[in-house]
């Protein structure tokens, strides 16, 4: 039997082109396919979902190749790794937020990253925050 804190997530593995936009849409009424479900280690909303990172721009923190779960429901803070939706791009972007005197900024974590941080305004849409990082081994 399990117990309310034993309740595990199944999350789905899911492109970076599928990644929600509008919070009022679930990835089911979207029809997203996915490649797979991981169960979340930590606790989180039934709308993460995991992705797989994508080239250098946030190492040496995060790897191409490891797995990311994003909560769309959890409140995105500064210091936190985003998923944003920047306006005019095709694909989310993975960041860091910064938010620093009324102004916000996303943060690539590569020192070597080229526009390592750029400052972004109402249009970009945070579509969720990182809340747990597994690594392939």
């Amino acid at each position: 039997e399990t117990i309310g804190a034993d309740v595990v997530t199944l999350c789905p593995i899911i492109a970076w082109s599928q990644v929600p936009t509008d919070h009022a849409t679930s990835l089911e009424q979207q029809k997203v396919r996915f490649e797979g479900l991981l169960p979340c280690p930590i606790p989180c909303s039934q709308r993460t979902y995991v992705l797989r990172v994508k080239g250098a721009s946030m190492e040496p923190r995060f790897h191409n190749g490891d797995l990311v779960f994003v909560d769309p429901d959890a409140t995105a803070d500064s210091g936190n790794y985003v998923i944003v939706q920047l306006e005019g791009s095709d694909e989310a972007a993975f960041r860091q937020l910064i938010v620093e005197g009324g102004r916000t900024y996303l943060k690539a974590l590569n020192p070597d990253w080229p526009d390592r941080i750029i400052e972004i305004d109402e249009k970009a849409r945070i579509c969720g925050v990182v809340v747990f990082k597994g690594e392939m081994v």
